[in-house]
Parts: C-alpha cells; structure tokens; sequence
C-alpha cells in the first residue's frame, strides 16, 4: 500500500471511531480503499456513508458505489457451492497394493537398459491392473472409486503419472534420433524404444481411462473445474498473454484475483479441484482438444480449450502440493502461494513456460494414443 494511501486509511479509521455517524469519515474511508484496490471493501465503507443523515441525499456517494459494483461485477460466473469431503469420501481400509518408487526411477533412467525399463514400466502397469480391476467392480460415483484409493493417491503423489510422461516424451526424441542415423544400430534402438514408449503410453492410458468413466457421476468435479475455467479466460489473468507480458495492476487483474481467489478459498472447493480426479479429468478435456483441434485446424473452441485445461492442469497440480505435506506425505492443497506467484512477473512467465511444456507433451501423448491405438475408450 503506497504511503499516502495508508496514511490516508489510518486517518478515515480514527475519524469513522470518532465520529460514527459523520458521512465524511465513511466517504473518505471508501476513497482510500478504493485507491487501494480493495473495492468490496470500499463499496461497504460508502454504504455506511450513504446510511448517515446527510449522506442519504448525496449523489456522489451512490455513483461511487454504481461505478464500483459495475466494476468487479462477474458477469455470468458462479461459483457452485462445494463441501470438504468427509473422510468416508476420500479413504477406504480396504485397498489395493501399493506402489514403488524404485520402478519410476528406473523408467526414467536413460543409464539403464531399454528391458530393465521396459520391465519396470510394466510393473507400474501389473500394480495399476490390479486398481482397475477392484474400481471395475464398483459404481461409477460411489464415493469410493479409483481416484480416492489412498495406494492410487500415494503413488500419483509420488509423481506416476509426471514419471510415465517424461518416458513417453524422451524415448520419442531417442526414437527421432535413432531413425535419422539410418544405421542397423540406429533401426534396433528405435523398435526398443518403441516396446518402451508403447508401455509407457498403456500406463498413461489406464491412468486417464477411469476420470471418462465416471465423467458424468461427478457434477460438482465438472461444474466447479468449468468454472475455474471460466475465470483464467478473463482478460486479467496473466497466463492469457505471452511469456515476458508484465502483470499489470489493473481493474481487470484485480477482478481475476478476486474471483479466482473467491473459488479456492471454499475449502470444500479446493478440496475437489485438487483431487486427482479433478487433475485427470482436465487431462482428458486437454487431450480430447487436441483431438479435435486436429481434425479442425480452424476449430477456435477446441483450440480455446487446449488453453485453459493447460492451465488449469498446471495450476491445480501447483496448488495440490503448495501447502506441503501432512505427516511427510499427504500434500495439504493452498492457492495462496501458487497466487502470488501468478501474479508476479518472473512467477507468471515459469507458470506460462509450464502451460506450454503440459501441452506439447499432451499433444505428444494424443498422437501416442492414436499410434499405440489408445484413443477410443478414452473417447478421443
């Protein structure tokens, strides 16, 4: 808060202390919140000067309070109502197996052999059969499903799917490489990497599949992550300009932060979009845009939603583990930090560089599923 601003709140707070009923105290407090930003607050302070006596028949106060609802009004954007998830809905004491590490590591290691990868791959993918095989058996919505197996969560946590991606996308480039010598050698170590891309992409596969089966059993997932979506289009989000465009303190930054804040500050909302249900189904969405901005070129929807599930994937993961962790492994979601870095200039340009990093390894994994022939049951 600039000095004069500051000294100037300070001043209307002991005048409206003093003199409760005097609209001069309450218009001069709303003047100086206002030139603070804090409009919501501001239209209250004018409120109450417009209350008093002689505040009734003052014009000015009644267009401030015009001119400042018109300004952070959300035209057509509402938050649906959420609640925290009671431990019923996210645990179970019968669950499936767990996961290792050691077989994320070994996947992603290039120093190790193409059949030691391949097989820790395959690994990941006998412990997520196993999951699959107890979710098939239930209900799409009931409130214990794929995504809320505490095993499920605790090696998405530990970073499967980040893991599965990264041997996707490198093995693809290794793959590239190999062909362009045009050597035996070359020929060899591209089928090998194509046994290992091709599992990595099943994994990848089997790891969306369950957010499309129950994708119309979950309303409040769909109703609160459009809406989250519909606040990173507004003009004042930083993500919606290119990297080096400064943040700028603007009327429309200001709306965004407010109603982006106003959504991840319902801890029963954070709670559902930093699920991994949430996190997968904005995966598919993306996918399901890439799809279909391929088969249109000119499709300004589908390109449009290629935007804001990059987003919206990038930020909900950020948030997930911006809290740190519970007991040294159950992250504690917070939006506060991953906000403040949104809204700063380096802070904004890592997040685009992110955004863009998610898509193109996303636009790599739609031509896997084609390739490795994936695409249909996760309805791409």
């Amino acid at each position: 808060m600039p000095r004069q601003v500051k000294q100037a709140l300070a001043d209307a707070d002991v005048c409206v202390k003093l003199r409760p009923d005097w609209e001069k105290s309450h218009f001069r407090r709303g003047m100086a919140l206002e030139a603070n930003g804090e409009d919501n607050d501001a239209i209250a302070a004018f409120e109450a000067a417009l209350k008093t006596a002689t505040g009734a028949s003052n014009p000015e106060i009644t267009r401030r309070i015009k001119h400042l609802k018109a300004k952070i009004r959300p035209s057509n954007i509402h938050v649906p109502k959420a609640k925290v998830p009671t431990k019923s809905d996210v645990s179970s004491t019968s669950t499936g197996p767990a996961g290792d590490p050691k077989w994320l590591l070994t996947a992603k290691s290039p120093g190790e052999p193409v059949a030691a990868r391949i097989a820790a791959v395959n690994q990941v993918g006998g412990w997520l059969q196993s999951h699959l095989e107890r979710a098939i058996r239930k209900t799409p919505g009931e409130s214990e499903w794929f995504f809320e197996d505490k095993e499920v969560v605790a090696f998405l946590d530990a970073g499967v799917y980040g893991s599965m991606l990264d041997v996707l996308t490198h093995t693809v480039w290794s793959i590239i490489d190999a062909e362009q010598k045009g050597t035996e050698e070359g020929a060899l170590k591209a089928k090998a990497g194509a046994d290992l891309a091709g599992a990595a992409a099943g994994v990848l596969h089997n790891l969306i599949h369950p957010s499309l089966r129950a994708w119309n059993t979950r309303g409040q997932t769909q109703a609160l992550l459009m809406t989250l979506q519909q606040v990173l289009q507004m003009p004042g989000c930083p993500l919606m300009h290119e990297k080096g465009v400064k943040v700028q303190q603007s009327d429309e930054v200001r709306q965004f932060t407010a109603l982006a804040a106003k959504i991840l500050s319902n801890p029963g909302a954070l709670a559902v979009l930093t699920g991994h249900h949430t996190i997968a189904r904005a995966r598919l969405q993306l996918l399901r845009a890439i799809v279909q901005n391929g088969k249109k070129a000119t499709d300004e929807k589908a390109t449009a939603q290629l935007r804001l599930s990059s987003m919206a994937v990038v930020l909900l993961q950020r948030c997930r583990v911006a809290g740190g962790y519970v007991d040294g492994s159950n992250p504690a979601p917070a939006w506060e930090p991953v906000l403040d870095r949104l809204l700063d200039d380096e802070g904004a340009d890592e997040i685009r560089a992110e955004v863009e990093a998610v898509f193109e390894q996303h636009n790599l994994l739609a031509s896997a599923f084609v390739k490795f022939g994936f695409e249909g049951s996760v309805g791409l």
